[in-house]
């Protein structure tokens, strides 16, 4: 059929991680860059300055949504993992119990 893929539970585990991983490097990144313009911005005052940290909090939300979606990303991912593991289980069982029947 045109349009699928297969997947293992391996590699949705490690989806899982390096979403994980890239999300925490990201935030990592964000909070090391919002230290030095804190540092750098820390006596800037003015019309300058205010204009500056509205973009820097708007910037800061938006990157909060980012990290957010890959959240929720990696919360599918691990649904889907856990549903696959589940349905195979299921029918590993259906098997066995039709190969006991037989056997």
């Amino acid at each position: 059929m045109a349009g699928q893929f297969r997947v293992t539970e391996d590699e949705l585990t490690k989806l899982s991680g390096d979403i994980s991983t890239a999300n925490g490097q990201l935030q990592g990144e964000i909070r090391r860059l919002n230290g030095v313009i804190d540092q750098i911005a820390g006596g800037w005052k003015g019309q300058a300055a205010q204009s500056y940290r509205q973009l820097q909090d708007r910037w800061n939300a938006d990157a909060k949504r980012m990290s957010d979606i890959l959240n929720d990303i990696k919360e599918a991912v691990d649904s889907t993992r856990s549903n696959y593991s589940a349905s195979e289980e299921q029918q590993n069982s259906e098997i066995s119990k039709i190969m006991s029947d037989f056997g």
